[in-house]
């Protein structure tokens, strides 16, 4: 597979985690104290970083720039956690 088929390919991939995590996050956003929208963390990590991270590679993909081997593994363990089951239902049962 050429250089540019596979850019091409990992882009679409990060174009779906990053729509993965903004549906995620609107099924398990709940309201806060003060009528703000809370969205839960990973593991310690707020969504919102691990959402900038997502966004800025796919910036580097657009600019034609390819991703390190970890960057790509940290993509596959955010898409485990954000294509989950929603929260909501797994915290019900």
């Amino acid at each position: 597979m050429d250089k540019e088929r596979r850019l091409n390919k990992i882009h679409k991939k990060i174009k779906h985690l990053n729509h993965t995590m903004i549906v995620w996050a609107e099924d398990n956003k709940f309201r806060g104290e003060y009528d703000d929208y809370i969205i839960p963390s990973r593991d310690g990590v707020e969504w919102k970083d691990d959402f900038k991270f997502v966004s800025k590679l796919d910036r580097l993909l657009s600019d034609g720039v390819y991703l390190k081997p970890n960057e790509l593994k940290m993509c596959n363990e955010l898409y485990k956690f954000y294509s989950q089951m929603y929260m909501k239902n797994i915290l019900r049962k």
